[in-house]
């Protein structure tokens, strides 16, 4: 197509909350967290986690290092497929973070961990949350716009 010489107005570009907030992003920084959740338990004894010279113990001891976070991990990456038709993902999303936050809370009441593990890893869940919210509610996609003068397909006869 020809060039007329006219300039186009220049289209605004998105914001950085706003490229965060899109859904296959959204998936992606939820199965990052996760995957970093499991590296962490991996490299126990490391800046990430260090449990100082102790070994978890109990009879369950060993589900504290199951790296179940890969289970939403997977499911985030699988919806990345469709993110309008996978939207129910975002719930599980959701309910994840404020479970980590919770936990986190608890287990600094108990001793378990210190400020630092308690408040960093919530304040990333906080975030994710607050990306989260926009892609529970946001509407549906609508169908394809009718021409005008056409009735649609449910009120032909």
């Amino acid at each position: 197509m020809a060039s007329t010489g006219e300039v186009q107005p220049a289209q605004p570009s998105p914001s950085v909350l706003e490229v965060l907030r899109q859904p296959r992003v959204m998936l992606i920084l939820l199965a990052i967290w996760d995957i970093l959740g499991v590296i962490t338990q991996l490299l126990s004894a490391s800046f990430l986690f260090d449990m100082e010279g102790k070994e978890a113990s109990g009879i369950f001891g060993g589900r504290a290092f199951s790296a179940s976070a890969l289970i939403p991990a997977v499911v985030y990456l699988w919806a990345l497929r469709d993110p309008q038709q996978h939207r129910r993902v975002f719930w599980l999303g959701l309910i994840e973070q404020v479970v980590l936050i919770l936990s986190s809370f608890y287990h600094r009441g108990a001793g378990d961990i210190t400020w630092a593990g308690a408040i960093i890893p919530s304040i990333i869940s906080g975030a994710l949350i607050f990306l989260i919210f926009p892609n529970l509610f946001q509407p549906r996609a609508a169908a394809a716009p009718q021409p005008v003068g056409s009735l649609p397909s449910s009120s032909r006869r």
